[in-house]
């Protein structure tokens, strides 16, 4: 039985619940369905709270991307506070992996490339997830979608809802949330490792402990690997589960982007063994990324791999160097050993026992060998170490590497963009300025030339444009052209393609065919991004028209015209709108190394 929300909408049957409130079906006074998340009393008793939680409603609504569920509005009627989302009806990852236990490498990069970019839009927007785990991330057919990442900021503000939070997710819980610090994207980075990692073989790292036991084996224990995870996979899975937020990548979409490029790489490897307990957690101090343990050496955390350029090269390089370094290793542990034993043999030579405890002890014979030379302990900071620097130096025009050497202690986010005005890899924008006070955190946007995929080239999803390959609009030629013929009396068509979020701009110049026989011919030209118009003009014979688009994370890329004006007797042939030299660009790495062709 249906019950009235607010004005708009009304609430059907109840689709689940959890330790934030109830989900409801329902829909809008059009008709049009969505979900409805219900928050508990307590989460919402505070009546300040509740303000400030709608102050963010036009950050939540305004948040879109294709592995996000879109949040459309936020209602409040009296006490009751409800969030009106997308309706899913694929379940969520939760229920998938209780099916099916494990899921192929390869699923796991793709689902993990797909919640990670989802992270980078949310992150983009200034909000902080804190709560990524199975169960938030519904699979809308084979596509996953993040959600509820507005409520967990609201329900950290309450006792109830740490403690909430705290008890129903510690397995997937950052090591400075247990610490009680403030959450942070690398927080968000470290859930999503963790995630990754159940995906590949049925369990957490730290399943089966009591709550403390987990909070503290996230502080203080590196997971377990269990058996059969790919190499490369595995580094990308330490790199996420880094103890220090420092340690972890850069940047959701640099996850995204190296996890995407790894579903081909892993498309051969097996199903890892689902496991009903995992792999005893290794503790810092005997752990090392390789297979050799070395018992009882202070060590720091170990290492994560070795960062990735901000764009991997073309072909789709992961940027993560997962070749074994076996040779390197078995030189660490002997070298270590080595540490061990003349540690070992400094202390017996110190503490030794001397032959009478009442006698003074006579000097020490004079001898011809060196004194030892002292080992520095592995913790100690090295003489070297630059001070973390308090104002902003000048970086803009050096490489980024060069930059980052500037930048010690703070933590870089980096930004790609395509442009040809700079050379490859360099800082063309940085945020603060130089010169202003640096707080935690510094954004740096990095210039990229751009790898080019002509549109001509690439087979539409749906509809079709005229094999013209080249067109001259307003006396002057361009080549890589697309066209379709038109009247005064078309109507609308289109062409769809799917470009596979691999693209960052489109570029092309539109207008009416120099041989047109219809000189009055108007044509209005829209273009569509995963259905949000992003470009809307009339385009007139002798007038070209510059298209310049930005196509970031964008699935779906449509082109749709129709005619508004022109002579009505002159029809049916002789008129063609047209896309002169209309470009794909996209980032070395991002692009598909194929040219998208799926259809659907």
């Amino acid at each position: 039985m249906e019950k009235p929300l607010g004005s708009r909408y009304r609430l059907g049957d109840q689709l689940g619940t959890g330790a934030m409130g109830r989900v409801f079906a329902g829909s809008d006074e059009q008709g049009k369905t969505y979900a409805f998340k219900v928050l508990r009393d307590e989460l919402v008793e505070d009546p300040e709270l509740v303000a400030r939680f709608l102050q963010e409603r036009s950050i939540l609504t305004g948040l879109r991307h294709p592995n996000l569920v879109g949040v459309h509005d936020l209602v409040v009627e009296g006490e009751t506070v409800a969030i009106v989302m997308d309706l899913i009806g694929g379940g969520d990852l939760r229920a998938r992996l209780s099916a099916e236990k494990t899921l192929l490498p390869a699923e796991v990069a793709r689902i993990g490339a797909g919640v990670a970019a989802a992270l980078a839009a949310v992150h983009q927007a200034g909000v902080v997830h804190r709560d990524v785990k199975p169960e938030n991330v519904l699979m809308d057919g084979t596509v996953p979608r993040l959600t509820d990442f507005g409520i967990s900021r609201l329900a950290t503000a309450t006792d109830l809802g740490r403690r909430s939070l705290l008890v129903g997710t510690p397995q997937y819980l950052a090591p400075e949330l247990g610490k009680g610090l403030e959450a942070t994207p690398a927080s968000d980075l470290y859930s999503l490792g963790i995630l990754l990692y159940e995906l590949c073989c049925g369990v957490t790292p730290f399943a089966g402990q009591s709550t403390f036991a987990v909070i503290r084996l996230h502080e203080s224990a590196m997971p377990g690997r269990p058996a059969g995870v790919p190499d490369q996979l595995w580094d990308v899975l330490c790199w996420l589960m880094a103890k220090r937020p420092a340690d972890r990548p850069e940047s959701a979409q640099q996850v995204a982007t190296i996890l995407d490029a790894l579903v081909l790489e892993l498309m051969s490897q097996p199903l890892v063994l689902p496991l009903t307990t995992p792999p005893k957690p290794v503790p810092l101090n005997e752990t090392s990324l390789g297979t050799e343990t070395v018992f009882g050496t202070p060590a720091p955390p170990p290492p994560p791999p070795r960062r990735p350029v901000t764009s991997p090269p073309p072909g789709r390089s992961t940027g993560v160097d997962v070749t074994p370094r076996r040779r390197r290793r078995k030189g660490r542990v002997v070298l270590t050993l080595f540490v061990v034993l003349a540690m070992l043999l400094g202390g017996w030579f110190v503490f030794r026992p001397t032959q009478s405890t009442g006698a003074a002890q006579a000097p020490a014979a004079p001898t011809t060998s060196a004194a030892p030379t002292p080992v520095p302990a592995v913790d100690a900071p090295s003489a070297t170490t630059t001070a973390k620097p308090s104002v902003m130096p000048e970086v803009v025009g050096k490489k980024l590497a060069d930059a980052q050497d500037t930048l010690p202690g703070i933590q870089v986010t980096t930004v790609d963009k395509i442009d040809a005005t700079a050379a490859d890899g360099t800082v063309i924008e940085q945020d603060p300025v130089a010169g202003a006070a640096i707080g935690g955190a510094v954004t740096l946007t990095v210039a990229h030339q751009a790898e080019v995929v002509y549109l001509d080239s690439v087979r539409p999803a749906s509809g079709e444009w005229r094999d013209i390959k080249s067109t001259d609009i307003a006396g002057k030629n361009y080549l890589h052209a697309v066209g379709a013929g038109v009247d005064a009396s078309s109507r609308t068509d289109l062409v769809e393609y799917n470009v596979s979020k691999g693209f960052r701009k489109f570029t092309a110049t539109a207008g009416i065919d120099d041989n047109a026989i219809d000189s009055s011919l108007k044509v209005q030209l829209e273009i569509f991004a995963d259905g949000r118009e992003i470009f809307n003009k009339p385009v007139s014979f002798g007038a070209p028209v510059p298209v310049d688009l930005d196509v970031s994370g964008v699935l779906r890329l449509r082109f749709q015209w129709e005619s508004v004006g022109g002579n009505q007797r002159l029809c049916c042939g002789g008129n063609y709108i047209v896309l002169g030299t209309a470009e794909l660009l996209g980032l070395p790495g991002e692009v598909p190394t194929s040219t998208p062709t799926t259809t659907g």
